[in-house]
């Protein structure tokens, strides 16, 4: 029940510009991979600081992947690449995390305050 890892790419950065997108080794697993990205700007003296926080969510039948700090699970099964290169550019709200989300935007208001 071994399988292999596959590399997929994750991105979390936060700056006046965008970050690289980081490799990382997923579980072959990973069947579906999900991109979400929010933006705030912070006034700074005469100009804007933009934060930019993207994270990527991999999920599959045993185990998941989600950026850089997760341990990944192998298993015998190889769909993520193929189902992330649909999603790598178009950034998607995916419903399958509503309460991720809602959790991020909700703790980006609290560090307004």
């Amino acid at each position: 029940a071994g399988g292999h890892a596959i590399t997929c790419l994750t991105y979390q950065y936060s700056g006046i510009t965008g970050g690289t997108p980081t490799a990382t080794e997923c579980g072959s697993a990973v069947t579906t991979c999900y991109k979400y990205q929010t933006t705030t700007t912070t006034p700074a003296s005469s100009s804007m600081f933009k934060n930019s926080l993207t994270l990527t969510s991999y999920r599959g039948s045993c185990g998941g992947c989600n950026s850089a700090w997760t341990d990944c699970n192998t298993c015998n099964t190889d769909q993520c690449n193929s189902a992330f290169a649909a999603v790598r550019s178009v950034a998607p709200l995916s419903l399958a995390l509503p309460l991720v989300i809602a959790a991020t935007l909700a703790a980006s208001k609290r560090s307004k305050q």
